[in-house]
């Protein structure tokens, strides 16, 4: 008598965790609708019925809001919830605000380490409720990919995309790689430092990254700093004022810097910005919006670094943020109870380590 297939044909189980944005909201009026997670479920499977076909789709809802109106608190929330369904499930699907998803991908990047399972989020640019709404391809082709398994490897069952992860508009981004570059256009993400993972068509096309397995190393804790603050480098900066007035109630500052890599040093304000914040130690990191700069190739750049400034490398400003607020939420919160340079010093620590693949500078 031959064995029973059964247990190779289950269906994988797919939580879908809801957080809110225009991907729930009502067509019309683009406000947040209440919902149960009986009624989110009930209205999923009625416009997307190729879930059942997909998988064993459970649905939570963790939060309605605006993504505008998620940061910190609400990252934690969301991997703490992640983690306790790791058991129960083969792969999560988060769907989440378009606005600040680059953020929250970032954040879970770092969080859900060591990542267990696929973690997948996606969003919209209409309602799912409404016509020529975005929502439905999105949320069918994350929950394939959630459930999707490569075979091959030395491991019996297949190896998954245990990692965070955005798809949006036929496109797998890595989440901590990510960039809102559009509120209108249906390919509203890119990732302009780093290749995609994938490509959905006929079929699912995965680049040989999508499956690399991120370390549990090192271990900190759910717990971000509140005191970060991104600033965008500008002709004409105010930095006296900076100086004078924001630099003694923050902990760290990431700056953005043009797109080569530089900054007004010929200012001297700017640069008795720089030398201030070393004085009063606060980390300070120099990312760009730039393709392919290390930062050193200008005079101005290499000023910069020269002060104290540690660089960003390949990251993205949003990561490049969120990894900051991250390692300072580790650190001490009162600089006066620690040591001269002691948090700079704990800061560059971690910073030049690569933790999630985000893209430490090599400089």
């Amino acid at each position: 008598m031959r064995a029973s297939h059964n247990v190779f044909m289950a269906k994988p189980r797919i939580l879908i965790l809801y957080t809110g944005g225009t991907f729930g909201m009502n067509a019309g009026s683009l406000t947040l609708p209440r919902l149960s997670p009986s009624a989110l479920k009930k209205r999923l499977l009625e416009r997307v019925p190729e879930l059942k076909a997909l998988a064993e789709c459970r649905v939570e809802v963790l939060m309605n809001r605006d993504s505008a109106h998620i940061g910190a608190p609400e990252w934690v929330q969301i991997a703490q919830r992640i983690r306790s369904r790791w058991k129960a499930v083969d792969g999560v699907v988060l769907l989440h605000g378009t606005d600040t998803l680059a953020y929250t991908a970032s954040a879970l990047s770092f969080l859900l380490r060591p990542c267990l399972k696929p973690v997948v989020l996606t969003g919209a640019q209409r309602p799912l409720a409404a016509i020529r709404s975005d929502a439905r391809r999105n949320l069918i082709s994350a929950v394939e990919i959630a459930a999707a398994r490569r075979t091959g490897s030395k491991r019996g069952g297949g190896q998954t995309l245990a990692q965070v992860s955005v798809f949006f508009n036929e496109l797998l981004f890595q989440g901590n790689r990510l960039r809102k570059r559009s509120a209108v256009d249906f390919s509203g993400f890119d990732s302009p430092k780093s290749p995609t993972l994938g490509r959905v068509g006929a079929q699912i096309a995965f680049d040989a990254r999508a499956f690399q397995k991120v370390s549990a190393e090192p271990r900190l804790k759910d717990r971000f700093s509140h005191g970060v603050v991104m600033l965008q480098l500008t002709p004409g900066l105010p930095a006296r004022a900076i100086r004078e007035h924001l630099l003694p109630e923050i902990e760290g500052l990431v700056l953005v810097a043009f797109p080569s890599g530089t900054a007004p040093t010929q200012d001297p304000e700017f640069l008795a910005l720089l030398a201030e914040a070393r004085s009063l130690d606060i980390p300070m990191v120099v990312a760009t919006e730039g393709v392919g700069v290390t930062g050193s190739e200008y005079r101005a750049g290499k000023e910069m670094l020269s002060l104290g400034c540690l660089w960003s490398g390949a990251m993205t400003p949003e990561c490049a943020y969120v990894k900051a607020s991250w390692i300072l939420g580790q650190i001490e919160e009162s600089r006066s109870s620690v040591k001269h340079s002691s948090r700079v010093g704990q800061f560059k620590k971690w910073w030049e380590k690569e933790i999630a693949f985000e893209g430490v500078s090599q400089r």
